[in-house]
């Protein structure tokens, strides 16, 4: 019986067993758990993406069916006095109830992530959203702006924990591709944006389902992404997202490096960390000025715990982690401080515009039809973040590539253990700010030379040409603003830096700018106001002010230079914090060649740690003789 090419494939030869299982193991997708019982990243990237874009999309309903929500806070049974009067501020309220529902969350979430595992924290926040989302559709059924306000406030509580959990998850196990992954994550901003800003336009306009159909099938489609969620493990440091991390000195060794979670400290090795993976890791390293120490050299361990012995008073005494150091930690960081109000000027034109963007085409006369509008307005929007977002984080990622990011990394940017992040030593952290820094405004200030034109035309495709090349280059700044926010603290607290910056950026961005631009748009044009039927209140008026839109628009332009002037000084802290930190090092150097006994012997020693210093802040030899940038 002759044996076919099927049979060879289906029943291999011994002699190509081998290479056959390795390809078919090549092709066989990785399971949901690595043998230490964590979820891969393979799989979790991919669900935050997912979650993020669902949540994203939920935000964006109420904007992409403004006039239908406008209409129904004109015409509610509860609605208050200033809401009937002024319908777009009462617009700004609901995503303001969002906003500020977010914000207290966050405060939380950022605090209790080091405390409680993060898995069900950020589960239990889910479940809560799906509540809100449901309640959001119910408010239609009993016609009730406080149900639907309420709502809202609750989907912003829930949001919270998972957007503080995210980002150091994927910057700690992206290995190499750290920006990437990060920049894909922050895609679904955009992305969800968008698709919630058309899907909201088309079921609100729907003459069989309406808004709150909006809401509920969204709570139908999310359901699944809960389910597979609730089956998410990760075991690594005990489920906790992250400890804080504390270089100990040793006299003659270098460092090591503990995770302190909560105040309390666990030292452990490698070998320990892969046969128990539920304790807290420890890693030796070496001091910035040091050079390498020889490999056969055991008495870092013995130092070690002889070092703890001794100073285990000091670490029941040092404080546990609180709201208000956990607050006092993100005030004293300058670099972060300014990072988020750079950051709240683009937050709050990007959700103003978002608000408002179907009612400004409409009043500009670009189009004559709702549900045209959003959907070209939400098309370009998704297009701009889904291009710009990645190419943001493939220009991270060059950068830190340049500084060693991920080379401890050995399974192809799957990392699940990395105890530093990214890999990255604590002296780089103000380099790389510095590095990141001066692309990010410089693609800010290309943005504005697209967008600001809009102001003066006239077609509707020159007009979202230009808005998307101008969004486009915004969404690219997003990947490294993240990168800078969590590189300004130390790693523990790289959850409380994004809380932070994302309360700046709702307190001074999200939460006022929409409702003020909502008031400035009824003030200079009047006749654009949004009736109880969802159309202009009188649109002849409403036509000959246009100026009063674009005006408005202006204004909304123009606040976005604000983020210019906060991530150049941002930029000018970091060169500041890296003069510092050189001036100190050197001080320290020129002391040990003061200590030196022998000039020969001690002048060898000397240059290595010289060319050791030189190599942690010109990481690459196309940068040597060169100054940061």
């Amino acid at each position: 019986m002759m044996s076919s090419p099927l049979d060879d494939v289906m029943y291999p030869s011994d002699s190509s067993t081998d290479s056959k299982q390795a390809k078919k193991s090549y092709l066989r997708l990785p399971t949901f758990y690595n043998e230490q019982g964590t979820t891969r990243p393979f799989y979790l990237f991919p669900l935050f993406l997912l979650i993020n874009i669902i949540t994203m999309a939920d935000r964006a309903i109420i904007p992409g069916a403004s006039q239908e929500f406008l209409a129904f806070l004109g015409g509610a049974s509860d609605s208050p006095a200033v809401v009937k009067n002024n319908p777009d501020a009462g617009l700004g309220i609901l995503q303001a109830a969002f906003m500020i529902g977010y914000t207290l969350a966050i405060i939380l979430s950022g605090h209790y992530v080091h405390k409680i595992k993060w898995k069900p924290l950020v589960f239990f926040g889910l479940c809560v959203w799906w509540l809100g989302v449901l309640g959001s559709g119910n408010a239609k059924q009993y016609n009730s702006f406080y149900v639907l306000l309420f709502s809202r406030m609750a989907t912003g509580c829930s949001e919270a924990a998972f957007q503080v959990v995210a980002p150091p998850l994927i910057q700690d196990r992206a290995g190499k591709r750290a920006g990437f992954w990060l920049s894909i994550f922050l895609m679904g901003l955009p992305l969800g944006l968008s698709v919630g800003y058309i899907y909201g336009s088309h079921m609100a306009t729907s003459e069989l389902w309406g808004w709150d159909w909006a809401y509920y099938w969204m709570c139908i489609g999310s359901f699944p992404l809960l389910v597979v969620f609730a089956f998410v493990r990760d075991v690594t440091n005990g489920g906790v997202l992250s400890g804080e991390v504390v270089d100990v000195e040793l006299e003659g060794v270098g460092s090591v490096t503990a995770v302190i979670i909560d105040g309390e400290r666990d030292e452990v090795d490698e070998e320990d960390e892969r046969e128990r993976s539920t304790s807290l890791t420890t890693a030796t390293t070496l001091e910035p000025l040091l050079p390498p120490l020889d490999n056969n050299s055991n008495s870092a361990v013995d130092a070690t715990s002889k070092h703890h012995h001794n100073n285990s008073s000091a670490a029941d005494k040092k404080d546990k982690f609180t709201i208000l150091s956990e607050v006092k930690t993100c005030l004293n960081s300058k670099i972060l401080v300014t990072l988020s109000l750079g950051q709240a000027a683009i937050f709050g034109v990007v959700t103003a515009l978002g608000t408002f963007g179907g009612a400004f085409i409409l009043a500009l006369q670009l189009f004559d039809d709702e549900k045209v509008a959003a959907t070209w307005f939400g098309i370009t929007a998704a297009l701009a973040g889904v291009i710009g977002t990645p190419l943001g984080g493939s220009l991270v990622d060059k950068i830190l590539a340049r500084y060693g990011a991920g080379d401890n990394d050995n399974d192809g940017g799957a990392s699940s253990s990395g105890l530093r992040g990214e890999g990255i030593d604590d002296s780089l952290r103000h380099p790389i700010i510095a590095s990141i820094l001066p692309r990010m405004n410089a693609l800010v200030a290309a943005a504005m030379l697209f967008i600001f034109p809009t102001l003066a035309m006239q077609d509707a495709a020159f007009f979202l040409f230009f808005l998307f090349v101008g969004w486009t280059l915004l969404f690219a700044t997003q990947t490294g603003i993240s990168i800078c926010a969590m590189l300004s603290v130390k790693n523990a607290h790289r959850p409380n830096a994004l809380a932070f910056i994302s309360i700046a950026g709702h307190l001074l961005g999200d939460v006022p700018l929409p409702i003020i631009l909502g008031l400035i748009k009824d003030r200079l044009a009047p006749g654009c106001k949004v009736g109880e039927d969802g159309s202009f209140s009188k649109p002849e008026e409403c036509a000959s002010q246009e100026k009063g839109v674009r005006a408005t628009l202006a204004i909304a332009y123009v606040w976005v230079l604000w983020a210019l002037v906060f991530f150049e000084l941002a930029r000018r802290l970091s060169r500041i914090e890296i003069g510092k930190r050189r001036s100190d090092e050197i001080n320290s150097l020129l002391l040990q060649e003061e200590d030196s006994n022998g000039a020969s012997a001690n002048g060898e020693k000397n240059n290595s740690s010289f060319r050791y210093y030189h190599s942690k802040f010109q990481p690459t030899p196309q940068q040597s003789g060169r100054s940061l940038a």
